[in-house]
């Protein structure tokens, strides 16, 4: 059912969490795993500016996607890419790589970093969800929407 499986990552808890059902799902169905960590370039005229990124944001970024390949290695998914993109925004560089690459499933986490860009990043599952050339599967962080009987 599902060949080419894409799981967005910023490093944070509930996007490794996102990460783990998505290699689940991925070896369940010996699907190719398609780890991708979009880094917003914005200009006011939202095209891609001209200027080359710090090569410390490149590293990092490719740390963060290796870090879930070598999960999905680790649990015997031979098929995983990694992709570390620029784009005007999040939302525009997840959906653009699902079409670009045929992606049967998008599974992320519902919440980013914390902080203000926890509030930018939650907003990226919304804009991936209206956006989507496929279904998206938003996965909460463990223990979110819980509460106490009182």
């Amino acid at each position: 059912m599902f060949d080419r499986i894409m799981v967005p990552t910023d490093g944070s808890e509930n996007a490794k969490q996102a990460a783990k059902v998505a290699i689940e799902i991925a070896k369940k169905e010996d699907a190719t795993l398609i780890v991708i960590h979009v880094i917003p370039l914005w200009s006011p005229l939202g095209t891609k500016p001209s200027f080359t990124l710090p090569e410390e944001i490149v590293k990092e970024a490719e740390k963060i996607v290796n870090e879930i390949a070598e999960m999905a290695k680790e649990e015997g998914i031979d098929n995983v890419e990694t992709l570390v993109v620029e784009s005007p925004s999040v939302v525009q560089g997840i959906v653009e790589e699902a079409k670009e690459r045929d992606v049967d499933l998008i599974v992320m986490g519902t919440r980013g970093l914390s902080g203000v860009k926890g509030l930018i990043l939650g907003s990226t599952t919304k804009g991936v969800l209206s956006r989507s050339p496929c279904p998206v599967l938003a996965i909460p962080l463990e223990g979110e929407g819980e509460h106490e009987e009182g």
